[in-house]
């Protein structure tokens, strides 16, 4: 029997993708940022039908049986989850074919479908064929022993003919060519066409003599839900590349076609998916290769223009960072002050001959990070290197044998996170020889150690040199490294150890204050929630009267505002231009507030499958600043969502004569402020240090 204490998982996140593609829909946003949106639920949908789909499949096959806390079989989760999905991308496909793109060629940006092709198009059409599909690409006919499913690759987009003898060939479109082709470039217009249509157009000349009847363009999604073999402890990297291989031939989970539909037919029988499982588009597919669009130069006016990273208030760009952690600890909120003193962090101590370690973990980074490279020149000038690459980062793992590799050779020691357990902790220690000895600073965060993503998405992190936390994190760190048992921690606490046993003692005290008659509340934001144990004291806490207040960026499976379960919690969620990826928890404790930072969302997964850290913020100015934000999200009526009684989302809009709030816009403007106050401050000091000697 279904549990209705909570929400189904793939469900939530589901709803979630919904938000996001809803505010593509919005007309008070630039056309260029809707697309962005776009794409994003686009390439949500692709790693969603890679992992949860293919794993409810898989399930479905197996036994279809009911999977906990929901209690709901597969099979029935799969046939809501396709239907659901189903009204989001039909919702998304429609806006772009009739509202978007149509939008963006009346403001001069066009992408021409071939029905509108000009006489120029054709001959731009017919230049590119000639000069590169043909030459690069190749047809191969779908035979009895060459099945469909046999050739065709993950998420690759390819063509498919119809010839006049009942034959089907296949031709995959080079994702090693430019897709997007201009075929007019001026002052304040471009127009162009796309690589897949050209070969569309143009390739019947694949197949001299014969007649094409039919055409369609199509992708298949398979299923990448694979784990590593962790018994293989001896080649653990040759365990991982096997993975990345299994998947390019994995069974299919989706298929999208556009153009013919009794080819398209014929194409879903070939592989054997069930009609729920195949999409039919009007719109181009693929739509995550439009974020090259959305970020074309010469439309600034059809996209928003994101605020530029300030100078954090704890720390300006020529201050010593180490002498200013002898004195402060400093918090960064992300993007709205700069990563660079992140970066900065491992530069320094790359390049300083006090130093003699630096330790951290890798969980996912950018391309081409400025962090990796100073761990590498650090571990080339003979400085102590130890960083945890987490091979198992999803999607990243490729990257990080990559890293990892060049850090080895570079002489660092590199551990290749843990047996069983995800390493997804943010972990940065610096180890220096100074004349009072030897000292260690640390940084702490919410996010990963990507200088790219620390632009996109909403982090927090810590710098500090206190004792209590940099002893704990060196016996993290000795855990990690040695394979020990569950450090002996006083000040951080450690998932798979201390972190849910912490989590769930908090809201258990509030919720002991609260039937003591004590004001008693908790504040919590995080991208999900999930874990059975953490909902039922929440619920519990309700029950007690603790007013609860969560942002839960994407799946929550707690139900919110039921009642006799949880008339005291409200549930809102954030869709902005940033991606909101901070989690951050308050409790009242009494009126003596505490705050805390973590790397982990309220999810079994990270409680109990991870090494994780929730971090206490004890500043107290950093304290206020924390709870400040966190209450910020609770008063947005702009980009907010709130989850409804009966588990639907209604977006919250400002009432007659309500101001507008916007939490983002006003966390920017925030550090404007701080930025801008500092400076003030600053040119102050210079003035009066400019006095002549004596004057008052």
């Amino acid at each position: 029997m279904t549990d209705t204490r909570f929400i189904q998982r793939e469900i939530s996140w589901n709803e979630f993708n919904a938000r996001v593609m809803h505010e593509g829909l919005r007309d008070d946003l630039g056309l260029l940022d809707r697309l962005k949106f776009m794409a994003i639920t686009s390439s949500n949908y692709d790693e969603f039908f890679m992992v949860r789909v293919a794993r409810l499949m898989r399930d479905a096959a197996a036994g279809d049986s009911p999977v906990p806390p929901a209690e709901q079989r597969p099979s029935e989760v799969l046939d809501e989850l396709l239907r659901r999905i189903r009204l989001v991308v039909e919702r998304q496909d429609s806006a772009m074919a009739e509202e978007i793109l149509p939008g963006l060629a009346d403001e001069g940006l066009v992408i021409r479908s071939r029905d509108r092709w000009t006489d120029a198009d054709f001959r731009k059409a017919d230049r590119v064929f000639e000069y590169e599909l043909f030459p690069s690409s190749t047809p191969i006919a779908v035979t009895e022993n060459r099945s469909l499913d046999e050739l065709i690759g993950q998420k690759e987009l390819y063509a498919a003919f119809s010839l006049d003898d009942g034959e089907v060939a296949v031709v995959r479109v080079p994702g090693n060519l430019k897709r997007f082709r201009d075929v007019v470039v001026e002052n304040d217009r471009r127009e162009m066409i796309l690589l897949e249509d050209i070969l569309l157009a143009r390739g019947d000349r694949f197949f001299p003599g014969r007649r094409v009847e039919a055409s369609c363009l199509f992708r298949i999604t398979r299923d990448a839900d694979m784990t590593v073999n962790e018994e293989r402890d001896e080649d653990f990297i040759a365990a991982m590349e096997e993975i990345l291989e299994r998947r390019k031939d994995s069974f299919p989970v989706r298929l999208e076609t556009l153009g013919n539909d009794d080819l398209a037919d014929r194409l879903r029988e070939e592989i054997g998916l069930p009609e729920a499982n195949h999409f039919r588009l009007t719109a181009p597919m693929d739509l995550k290769g439009f974020f090259a669009v959305a970020g074309l130069p010469g439309f600034d006016a059809l996209r928003s223009t994101a605020p530029a990273p300030k100078t954090p208030e704890d720390l300006a760009d020529d201050d010593n960072l180490w002498e200013v952690l002898k004195d402060r600890d400093v918090l960064l909120h992300h993007p709205y002050e700069s990563y660079a003193p992140v970066v900065r962090m491992v530069e320094d101590a790359a390049d300083d001959p006090a130093t003699l370690a630096v330790k951290m973990t890798l969980y996912r980074t950018s391309g081409d990070s400025p962090i990796v490279k100073s761990l590498i020149r650090a571990a080339e000038r003979g400085i102590q290197v130890t960083v945890l690459v987490e091979l198992k980062a999803r999607f990243d793992e490729g990257a990080n044998i990559g890293w990892a590799e060049r850090l080895e050779k570079a002489g660092a020691i590199v551990i290749y996170g843990l047996a069983v357990l995800k390493v997804h902790a943010k972990a940065l220690m610096v180890v220096r020889r100074e004349d009072e000895g030897i000292r260690r600073y640390l940084h702490l965060g919410t996010g990963n150690y990507n200088d790219s993503t620390a632009k996109l998405y909403t982090d927090m992190g810590l710098m500090t040199a206190r004792e209590e936390f940099t002893r704990d994190a060196a016996l993290v760190f000795n855990a990690i490294t040695g394979y020990s048992a569950e450090p002996q921690l006083h000040t951080l606490f450690m998932a798979p150890f201390s972190l849910r046993r912490e989590t769930l003692r908090l809201i258990r005290r509030e919720a002991d204050r609260a039937r003591s008659g004590e004001e008693a509340s908790i504040i919590a934001k995080m991208n999900s929630l999930v874990d059975p144990a953490v909902i039922e004291a929440l619920y519990d806490a309700s029950a007690a009267g603790v007013r609860i207040d969560l942002n839960v960026r994407g799946i929550c499976c707690l139900r919110a505002g039921v009642a006799g379960l949880s008339e005291n919690i409200r549930v809102v969620s954030i869709i902005d231009g940033f991606l909101e990826h901070t989690r951050a928890f308050l409790y009242h404790n009494g009126g003596s507030a505490e705050v805390y930072l973590s790397s982990a969302d309220w999810m079994t997964r990270n409680l109990d499958r991870r090494v994780e850290l929730l971090f206490p913020v004890l500043d107290p100015a950093h304290k206020h600043r924390v709870s400040s934000v966190l209450k910020s999200y609770f008063r947005d009526n702009c980009r907010a969502w709130v989850l409804n009684a009966d588990d639907s989302w209604t977006a919250l809009e400002p009432e007659d004569g309500e101001p507008r709030f916007r939490v983002q816009a006003h966390c920017a403007a925030q550090a404007a402020s701080r930025a801008s106050e500092r400076e003030n401050a600053e040119r102050r000091a210079l003035k009066v240090r400019r006095k002549p000697p004596g004057k008052a």
